[in-house]
């Protein structure tokens, strides 16, 4: 743990005695000694020639972090502050972490999983359920925040800068997010048609992350629904997609390029036709991540 020095107290006439008494009652005055992660710190308070240093009231610094979701792990790893993570969600499999523990999945995580593993903050974003375990954990006098609490864009750009602060890599954090949002700008319209889709019948539909990159991509969401629903045969076929991505995981269940091909409403669509189906992980396209800007590549260089 580190902290900013704020200001030096003139000593010279106190004796040494004194000086350790005077020094005992400032740190006591910081509310930085209420917080665990100052409690499990080593303090190395720096005495000059006729000086003492004392530390910032306002200085604050995590040592133990809880990543309850995967993108915020990975934005923690990108910013170079792996060694403070604690805790995990387990979907997460960046190789970095692969000795950090797991505290459940993000889908359905417990306060006292978290309390475990004796974090000082634990971070996430809205992919963490229920919802209510950031109060809960505030409760518990363990700091807890959503860096993220929508799926958009520019909500995710505000959560790298945010974790910055949090991680003690504001600038990093800062020129990272700066790096993503400009990398993550629209790309010319080709008019080709999309469609995203969890295993062959659930699409990503308008308002869904899958739409949005799409969009940026320059192409055209050709799925007929809202949000992240099952879309009927005809609906496939009124579609007439160019391209379809189908999640990775879910090739045996379709049967892979060849099988899905020969469906009617993927056979009749130029997608069928030409060889456009294409099998991705589903992360590429069922939420924001640090990767993201290689995706809307990805999906642009499939129009030409």
């Amino acid at each position: 743990m580190s902290f900013q020095f704020s200001k030096q107290v003139t000593t010279k006439q106190l004796p040494n005695q004194q000086l350790a008494q005077y020094t005992k009652k400032i740190i006591a005055k910081s509310s930085l000694t209420t917080s665990s992660s100052f409690s499990r710190a080593a303090f190395n308070m720096t005495i000059m020639i006729g000086t003492v240093a004392v530390p910032s009231l306002s200085a604050q610094a995590y040592e133990r972090i809880v990543a309850m979701s995967p993108d915020v792990a990975d934005i923690v790893v990108a910013l170079g502050a792996s060694d403070k993570l604690v805790g995990k969600d387990a979907t997460n499999n960046n190789p970095a972490l692969k000795n950090v523990p797991a505290v459940g999945t993000h889908r359905n995580i417990t306060a006292e999983s978290v309390l475990a593993v004796k974090p000082d903050l634990a971070l996430g974003s809205y992919m963490v359920q229920p919802a209510s375990i950031y109060q809960r954990l505030n409760g518990l006098k363990v700091k807890a925040v959503n860096v993220a609490p929508k799926e958009e864009v520019s909500t995710f750009a505000s959560s790298i800068k945010s974790i910055g602060s949090y991680v003690d890599k504001k600038s990093a954090g800062s020129q990272l997010a700066q790096r993503w949002q400009v990398a993550m700008s629209p790309r010319a319209k080709t008019g080709k048609r999309y469609l995203l889709s969890y295993d062959g019948r659930i699409v990503a539909g308008k308002g869904t992350v899958g739409d949005e990159l799409i969009r940026r991509a320059g192409g055209i969401n050709a799925a007929n629904v809202a949000g992240l629903k099952p879309m009927s045969r005809e609906g496939w076929l009124a579609a007439k997609p160019d391209v379809i991505i189908i999640a990775d995981h879910n090739k045996a269940v379709v049967g892979g390029v060849s099988q899905f091909s020969k469906r009617p409403e993927v056979a009749a669509s130029a997608a069928g036709k030409s060889g456009g189906v294409h099998f991705w992980p589903a992360d590429d396209f069922l939420r924001y991540r640090l990767k993201s800007p290689e995706v809307l590549k990805k999906l642009n260089a499939l129009a030409k």
